[in-house]
């Protein structure tokens, strides 16, 4: 199992805070195609710009996933 955490505005605008999916994913950029083809809102709000972490660290780019992963997703945050 892989446990999704979605945060601040993702959260707010997907009306989920976290999902659970039983069957293998094997990298993140899968796991991002896949909720990005439920459609609208989806495809919309996780735009290109998503920032994931797995298991509490940051990552780039397409990361493997195995059974247990934590991923949370999270919207590019600015600073000043």
């Amino acid at each position: 199992m892989i446990k999704v955490y979605f945060f601040a505005r993702y959260r707010e605008e997907l009306k989920i805070a976290e999902e659970t999916f039983s069957e293998q994913i094997s990298d993140t950029e899968v796991l991002l195609t896949m909720l990005r083809d439920r459609g609208e809102p989806w495809s919309r709000v996780l735009d290109s710009n998503v920032l994931c972490a797995v298991n509490q660290v940051m990552t780039k780019g397409l990361t493997p996933l195995k059974d247990g992963d934590e991923v949370g997703i999270f919207p590019p945050v600015t600073g000043g």
